[in-house]
């Protein structure tokens, strides 16, 4: 879909999940944890859960709203064939598209917040899919709403723009429309589109529920000999594990079930790939990344130079393999070394209370109106806090217009896990603050800028922990967080870009979609992204097997781009004050009213060049130079 106007793009760009940090160790039901099993939703205290009533009373209330919305698809019957007559006619259509949108958007809003906290829940699963359905009916309804405004003249569209004053507020989703018009297509051919839309839709579902309910996980032993169940969401609890024969039994558990699936897996994933090129071809665009990155309006040349820039400066992170290897002194290095902490005297602990007040105290910088956007989010249940059984894993914001936005999380009690709260909090103040300031048709913003607000956030974060920093082991324990927050959304992102871009490639070239294939590639990019010191086997070459954003399509280049953009801004703000955060709350407060590069300018950063990648990069380097500094002068 290209330009998120239409019910249908509305609903893929709400429910693409913002995924940060994934870190999913619950502190909730210690007792249960210490058994090995993970509480269930019942036992987790509902104060820590979010609360839908928001968007609907009851599940009642839910189905009577579903069954207003069916009556939409025959609603718009009525428009079809009238656009071009008049200027209110246009306008009318427009803005009972608009209210399509907002019903539809609250009713998947409801029930994927339900089925996302119980994903083995059938009635939960159902909504969904019932949603989808009708979002594909709603979607062939509305079909013929860009051709026939393709059709009207522009010397007559602008007159309608002059004599009705209302059609304003859409001038930009018409230039939009404008620009991409060699890719909308005509009204039939976009009626079998919107058809093919819920064909096309199960591969991203079909993982998720494989991953999150069908996985028979086994069992390792904790630090404390307990005999605790390895899962998908405990990846990162263990594997941070200061106990090497932890982390590396945790490492190697986690991939069993991926590697019994892999079969599966692989044609999930080709199915996927498959499915955009069918998008690509028929919206005819020359590759999968035009298209994807068209819709948002960026040129591809930022995907290439952020690839490029990052490949002529791997040194850094080259030289923090060396520097992990050194410091664990280790023979080997190997994957499940990579979080592994260096400083483990001060692996810091905090209740979810504690998080909430740090988080707010590193954003005072922000100012009193995005601290009262972050008082809300805490008390009026916006977060969804702990793991339970049948959560879904990682952690997202989403946001819909006329209600506030939801963050789902797994809290861990890590910094990490701070860390993920401050990153979905960037998220939700963005949605927020474009949602109240902004019409509904420019409130979808790029997944190009989606990311900057939360990077930011976390950057804040990093900068009041260090600057409070009373000793130098708790020093060196942050600056290794720091460190290993470029390494994983910088670099790790990055990486997981160009192995996206080359899963495309194979696919556009007609090549074998095979895991083998799949394997090599991702361990070919792993090998060079880390350097000589890093040593991988089997289990790494196939990690690409659980990572879900390579089902969002061009999603995850977005995280780099965005990190290194706001470690700009971050340093704006301490150093000009009140004008940079003026800037900031500008471009959260733009949504989708322009270009994404232009809307990012709005805030001081350009990302049309490779600078900020470059600049990137510095910055890991000299927080290397400030760790071996404080190193050495302990061995003094």
């Amino acid at each position: 879909n290209i330009i998120k106007r239409c019910t249908v793009k509305n609903y893929l760009y709400n429910n693409i999940l913002r995924i940060g940090a994934v870190l999913l160790f619950a502190l909730s039901g210690v007792m249960a944890q210490e058994a090995g099993a993970v509480p269930t939703r019942a036992e987790v205290d509902v104060n820590f859960t979010w609360d839908v009533s928001a968007l609907f009373a009851s599940d009642a209330d839910w189905d009577a709203a579903f069954r207003e919305a069916e009556k939409l698809e025959i609603a718009f019957s009525k428009y079809e064939g009238n656009l071009g007559k008049n200027g209110p006619t246009l306008l009318e259509c427009l803005k009972f598209n608009d209210k399509a949108g907002l019903l539809l958007d609250r009713l998947s809003s409801y029930a994927s917040r339900k089925a996302d906290v119980d994903l083995g829940n059938t009635e939960n699963q159902a909504r969904k899919q019932k949603i989808r359905g009708l979002y594909t009916k709603i979607s062939k309804a509305s079909a013929f709403i860009d051709p026939e405004i393709l059709a009207i003249s522009p010397k007559k569209l602008n007159k309608f723009l002059k004599k009705n004053e209302g059609l304003k507020v859409y001038s930009f989703y018409l230039d939009e429309l404008s620009r991409v018009q060699d890719h909308i297509l005509s009204k039939k051919e976009e009626d079998l589109l919107a058809l093919a839309g819920k064909a096309t839709s199960g591969a991203s579902t079909t993982y998720g529920i494989l991953t999150n309910t069908d996985f028979k996980w086994g069992m390792i032993e904790d630090e404390d000999s307990n005999s605790v169940e390895m899962t998908g969401r405990r990846y990162f609890r263990y594997t941070s594990s200061s106990d090497r024969r932890v982390r590396h039994d945790a490492y190697m558990e986690v991939y069993v079930p991926y590697s019994n699936h892999i079969k599966t897996l692989t044609s999930l994933i080709a199915t996927q790939l498959n499915t955009n090129i069918f998008y690509m071809q028929a919206r005819n665009y020359e590759t999968t990344l035009e298209r994807a990155l068209d819709g948002p309006n960026i040129p591809t040349s930022v995907y290439h130079n952020l690839i490029d820039g990052v490949n002529n400066n791997l040194e850094p992170l080259h030289r923090w393999a060396e520097m992990k290897k050194s410091i664990l002194m280790v023979d080997e290095l190997h994957p499940w070394d990579t979080y592994a902490p260096l400083f483990p005297s001060v692996d810091k602990k905090y209740t979810y209370e504690e998080a909430q007040v740090l988080v707010k105290e590193a954003f005072a910088p922000l100012g009193a109106e995005i601290l009262g956007i972050v008082d809300r989010a805490f008390k009026e249940r916006w977060i969804d806090v702990y793991e339970n059984a049948g959560k879904r894993g990682g952690a997202y914001s989403s946001g819909t217009y006329g209600v506030h936005p939801y963050i789902l999380m797994n809290f861990d009690g890590t910094l990490n896990s701070v860390m993920t709260l401050a990153h979905e909090l960037g998220h939700t103040i963005h949605s927020f603050l474009t949602n109240s300031t902004q019409p509904y048709v420019n409130s979808n913003y790029a997944t190009f800028n989606a990311e900057v607000a939360s990077t930011i956030n976390e950057a804040l974060v990093m900068d009041y922990l260090l600057e409070r920093a009373e000793t130098d082991e708790e020093k060196l324990s942050l600056l290794q967080q720091y460190i290993q927050d470029i390494g994983s959304t910088f670099y790790r992102q990055t990486r997981f870009a160009e192995f996206e871009l080359a899963l495309y490639k194979m696919a556009e070239n007609d090549e074998p979609l095979t895991s083998d294939a799949f394997n090599e590639v991702f361990g070919e990019i792993y090998s060079k992204y880390w350097g000589p010191v890093m040593v991988i086997g089997d289990e790494e070459k196939l990690s690409w097997s659980r990572i879900p954003h390579f089902y969002y399509n061009y999603y995850v280049y977005a995280y780099a781009t965005s990190f290194a953009a706001s470690q700009m801004l971050a340093q704006d703000i301490k150093e000009q004050g009140q004008p940079a955060v003026d800037r900031l709350i500008k471009f959260l407060s733009s949504g989708g009213s322009d270009a994404p590069l232009e809307l990012l300018k709005l805030a001081g950063a350009d990302l049309s060049t490779p600078a900020p990648f470059e600049a990137t990069a510095k910055k890991m380097d000299s927080l290397i130079d400030q760790m071996e500094q404080i190193i050495a002068k302990k061995k003094e």
